[in-house]
This record gives structure tokens, sequence and C-alpha cells, in this order.
């Protein structure tokens, strides 16, 4: 049997934002079995853009039951049932972490419409829903609607299993998984109920403690790939003991979730990390700023706004020769002289460009199409500020619309070295200068 779900919410922030309204229809992959809808009280206002893009306004959904009240219905609905959405990561995402809120585990095989459409209809110009039933002749009403969408979704599975049989849709599921013996809270349960895509995932003790956080392409698989190979291994021996829960954030970018695991590591300092005990990058790189004179100097300033960082002043000082040198860089011989000083300034903005980012300050954004999601990675004035991952539908194109999503982060030469391999590697993202 298959529950196919959809949810509304209230944003498109999938860890701060609740759901709205939820739709069930189950099925055998041939015929509707019984169905389930309800508006949600998410208590908490709906964004303004979402009341426009779906219709459900805060009037609607105050008087509606509350998650917890209907989490009895949406247990039932989907018990002995393999939960299918059309971008599974949000929505079972979004279920489970209502149940969690109401300190009722979720854990249900799943499987995702976008996922076994790219397999099953190759080379459709786009795997959003609406262009995907467009495209294939899905009659979808009430678009936007968890109802409409749901509906949509079930009858896209139904065509899925006709090419393909009910078979392909369980062997392309986590409905099969390869079982490990552990050794004090951590189960096999656990490690089943983690998402198959890019995130974070978070290893906590009973005192609710992180312990280790690893960011991953596919956590599920990564997850199970790292307990197996090194349960045994005696570094991670008293890990494995002291673990009580795991905690999965998911993204659909694999390089959000690296940039949020190099902030965990650096504000939560987990103990089995690598770098656990906080490298500190007190040295940076300066430009003096003064408006008759410009030169570019190596100082001990923690806190002061550098356009590079280092450990210490030995790798500063290399990295500034090696610059200049290269970059053919020279103090202004007339420290008085504006145009000579503007020319040194615009020299070492470029050289700076270059050797770190395309722009000073500017947004490097890319669409993940398959999850009809938008992620935006900031960078002010050479430096990192932080990231955001929204989805389409929730976004009009403005920069203030992604900067008033942004999650903060401080920013440090693994977030540059990390960047930096990201840009040489992608091609496709796009940049926007602010």
């Amino acid at each position: 049997m298959f529950a196919v779900i959809d949810v509304e919410t209230t944003g498109g922030h999938l860890y701060d934002d609740r759901i709205t309204e939820v739709a069930i229809y189950v099925t055998d992959g041939t015929k509707l079995i019984k169905s389930f809808s309800s508006l949600v009280n998410p208590e908490r206002k709906i964004t303004p853009f979402v009341v426009k893009l779906t219709g459900i306004t805060d009037e609607m959904v105050s008087t509606a039951p509350t998650f917890a009240e209907i989490a009895e219905e949406v247990l039932s609905y989907t018990e002995d049932c393999v939960f299918v959405a059309h971008n599974i990561s949000f929505d079972y995402s979004m279920i489970k972490r209502e149940f969690k809120r109401i300190g009722i585990p979720f854990r249900r095989p799943n499987a995702c419409t976008v996922e076994l459409s790219q397999r099953v209809f190759k080379n459709q110009p786009s795997y959003s829903l609406g262009n995907l039933t467009k495209n294939l002749g899905i009659k979808l009403s009430n678009r936007h609607r968890a109802f409409g969408d749901a509906q949509a979704t079930a009858i896209l599975l139904q065509m899925i299993i006709e090419e393909k049989g009910v078979s392909y849709i369980l062997d392309h599921s986590n409905a099969h998984t390869q079982n490990i013996d552990f050794e004090g809270a951590l189960t096999q349960e656990m490690i089943d109920a983690l998402p198959e895509d890019p995130g974070v995932c978070r290893f906590l003790s009973a005192e609710n403690e992180v312990l280790y956080v690893r960011a991953s392409k596919n956590i599920f698989a990564d997850v199970s790939k790292f307990l197996l190979n090194e349960i045994k291994q005696s570094r991670y021996e008293d890990l494995f003991k002291n673990i009580d829960s795991i905690d999965a954030q998911v993204f659909n970018s694999v390089i959000v979730a690296e940039l949020q695991e190099i902030e965990d590591i650096r504000s939560i300092k987990p103990k089995y990390n690598k770098i656990s005990a906080g490298k500190t990058y007190p040295v940076g790189i300066y430009e003096n700023g003064h408006e008759n004179s410009s030169a570019l100097y190596v100082e001990r300033n923690p806190n002061g706004k550098a356009l590079w960082r280092f450990i210490n002043e030995k790798r500063a000082n290399n990295f500034l020769k090696k610059l200049c040198k290269e970059r053919h860089l020279a103090p202004p011989s007339f420290p008085n002289n504006k145009e000579v000083i503007n020319k040194y300034r615009n020299d070492v903005e470029r050289a700076l460009i270059a050797e770190l980012y395309p722009m000073r300050t500017f947004f490097i954004i890319r669409e993940v199409s398959f999850a009809n999601t938008i992620y935006a990675i900031y960078i002010e004035d050479f430096s990192y500020i932080g990231y955001t991952e929204i989805d389409r539908d929730f976004y009009d194109g403005s920069i203030e619309a992604l900067k008033e999503n942004l999650i903060y982060c401080e920013n440090n030469p693994f977030v540059l070295k990390t960047l930096q391999r990201y840009l040489k590697k992608k091609k496709s993202v796009k940049m926007i200068a602010c």
C-alpha cells in the first residue's frame, strides 16, 4: 500500500515553518482505497506570499485543528504504507518534525515521485509537479492546495506502476535496508528513519549534546556506510556507545550542507569531530582604508574585518607575498596621490577577486530543478555572511527576499576553501552582484 502525501506550509523554510494543510491518498497502485485531508492550525502567521500562492489565510486555519489533534489520523492513514511524495525530502521531513514536536516518533519507508519520474519518464524538460503533470497529460486542479497536489501525485504514481510495477517502487524506496549490530541506544530504526537526501546529520547524547556532525550527499547511505566501516574502530567506540538519538537536517544542496557542517563544528564544537577544539583565525590581511594612502598589511586582530584570515602570521605573510608577486602589486610610491592610490586599490580588489571570489559582494544562486528549490550563498565585502534555501514558489526574484531569509554564519578559511572548490566545479551557478 502507498500513502501519497502533500503538505502546505506557512513558508519556504523546511525547519522554521509549520504545516497549514495535509492531504493523504492511500492507494494500492491501481485504485484509491481511502483519503484524508485537513487544514491545520500552524499556531503562527502565514507569510503573505504563501497566502497569495495557496489561498490559505490565517483566518481559514484559525479554527482548524492543530497537527497534534490530527496526528492519530495521519499515523493511521500511513500505517503499513510506503510514504510517497513529490519531493519527498520536504513533505516527509515536515511531517516528521511535526510529530517530533509532540514527542511521537514517525518512521515510514518512503519513495519520491521526482526521482522515480526521472528514471521512468526520461528527458522531461522539468520534473516539477506542475510541469510534469502537464507534459504527461495528468489533470492537476487546485494547484498549491494539498488535496489537489496529492491527487495528481497519486495519478503519477499509478502511471509509474503501470510502466514498472509495484516491486519497482519498493526497490527504489528505503523499505529495504541493511541491518547493523549496535551498542547502547543506537538502533537500526534510527538509521532507517534517516532521509536519503543531502543534509547534515547530528549524533546526540541522552542529554541532547551534539557529539558528532557530518554533512552528506545522501544522509541515510552515508551514515549507514560510516557506521558499518567505523563501528569497530577505537576512535569512535565511545561515540557509538553514547548516541541516544540522531537528528537529520535536510538540504537540497550538498554545498549548503557542507557550510552548515562547518558552522556547527565552529559553534558547537562536537567532541568527536576532528577540529572539535575549534581553531581560531586571529591573524588577517587588512587594507588600511585611509583616504590618502593605501596598503595591505598583516595584523593579529580576531575581531577586525579582514580580507582574509589565517591561523598565524607566517601563513598570512606568505600569502600576501605570493599575492603581491603573482598579481604584480606594490604599494603606491606617492601616498598622497589619490589617482595612484585609487589605481592601487583597484589592483588590490582585482587581485582579491581573482584569488578569492568572482565579485566583492554578491549572491551565488543555484536552482535545484528536481526539488523545485533555490539556494543562495551571500558574500559581502569578500566575507561569507550566510546562506538561504527556499522553495522556488516562495521566491519573487528579489535580493531582498534572499536577504530576509538568510541563515547567518561566521566566515572562516574552511568556508572560503569550500566555496572556492565549489565555484571551480560548478559552472552552472548564477551570480548576482549586490
